[in-house]
């Protein structure tokens, strides 16, 4: 008898900078890939036994060579998605978006709520947005 498959997990991260806008990522146009041209939050894939906490800050210095502390990366939520199980952080990031040196995606842009709102995003990040938004009392 074959074991099942294990399930898909990932993490994305919410990058708010100082005015609360957060930073979408413009993913690759790519046939194959997941939700081409869209935006997203950061984040990707956990490695064989990898932490949730260790992968965010993994996939934050791969993508866009950003040096998170996990200890500066608080928790939100772990559901399970359509695609598989989402372990969602936020923290705070004082930069310049157009400064990050990407090696995946198109461009970064820091995006207002009420500009969030007008955008598709990929996966389901536009609920997981307006969830972490209400929670904070910012609707």
């Amino acid at each position: 008898m074959n074991d099942p498959a294990p399930e898909a997990a990932g993490v994305q991260v919410i990058l708010l900078d100082p005015q609360d806008r957060v930073l979408l990522q413009l993913r690759d146009d790519t046939p194959g890939i997941p939700y081409p041209g869209t935006w997203c939050l950061p984040g990707g894939h956990l490695e064989e036994d990898e932490d949730p906490v260790a992968a965010a800050v993994r996939e934050l210095r791969e993508e866009m060579s950003l040096e998170i502390a996990s200890s500066a990366l608080h928790h939100v939520v772990s559901v399970r998605r359509h695609y598989g199980v989402e372990h969602t952080y936020w923290t705070h990031l004082d930069v310049e978006a157009e400064r990050l040196p990407l090696t995946e995606g198109q461009s970064v842009r820091f995006h207002a709520l009420a500009q969030v709102r007008l955008l598709r995003l990929g996966y389901e990040d536009n609920a997981v947005l307006e969830e972490f938004f209400a929670r904070r009392g910012r609707t």
